[in-house]
């Protein structure tokens, strides 16, 4: 992705970042009009920078403003037994969940209780988070590691994906690292043949990838094509 480089004259290093195929080809299908992005819920834990959301993660409607953000806050890094008390993620997870849903609060977990098993989603309370710990009310139900950590305000049903228009993804703050309130998403992707793995997250468990291919194609969605199929 190309930025603005403000300081001294000189030779420095310019900021790399590899571009992302998430379309098998050149027949893909976007919503007139486009829709629009909440520059301030949206951030992707899993890149460097976070202010910028690579192309394949998966987003969702906010049932109070109508806006996009993502679906997925990250994902367990350990296996969890039914009446656990913390969750483990990466660091970059953790601090993602505390600044989109604060200190304290809930978040949804989905996931298998073991591989390739039937997919639970439950609202779990959270008392502390801090490093690669979230310290929670005891869980209903086993999960899986990969199991994904997600929002509570209606984005966490993904329903579509940011695609790869130009490769690099879309910043959602300025110059100043100030979040945009929102910003436009042109090319909301609602047919097509899918790199599957180039998707955000792609699981490994294959029960989770179904699940992510039913919400993307549900009754009144989206009518994509998943190469992973075939």
């Amino acid at each position: 992705m190309l930025d603005f480089y403000s300081g001294p004259p000189g030779i420095v290093n310019g900021p790399f970042t590899a571009a992302r195929v998430v379309f098998r080809q050149r027949s893909e299908m976007f919503l007139a009009g486009g829709k629009s992005i909440d520059g301030v819920a949206s951030r992707d834990a899993g890149n460097t920078p976070i202010t910028v959301l690579r192309p394949g993660l998966l987003m969702g409607k906010i049932t109070a403003t109508g806006l996009y953000a993502p679906s997925v806050i990250g994902v367990t890094t350990n296996a969890e037994a039914a009446g656990s008390t913390s969750i483990e993620a990466a660091a970059a997870v953790v601090t993602e969940l505390i600044r989109r849903q604060g200190t304290t609060g809930t978040f949804k977990l989905t996931g298998p209780p073991a591989a390739n098993g039937v997919v639970a989603t439950e609202t779990v309370t959270y008392s502390a988070a801090s490093g690669t710990t979230i310290t929670v009310t005891a869980i209903a139900n086993a999960y899986v590691a990969g199991s994904m950590i997600q929002p509570t305000d209606g984005s966490e049903t993904p329903r579509t994906f940011i695609p790869d228009w130009d490769g690099y993804g879309l910043k959602v703050v300025d110059g100043d690292g100030t979040s945009y309130a929102s910003i436009d998403f042109p090319k909301f992707p609602v047919a097509g043949i899918v790199y599957s793995a180039q998707l955000l997250p792609w699981p490994a468990d294959t029960s989770l990838r179904a699940w992510i291919v039913a919400r993307l194609n549900d009754a009144f969605g989206a009518q994509l094509v998943f190469d992973g199929y075939y």
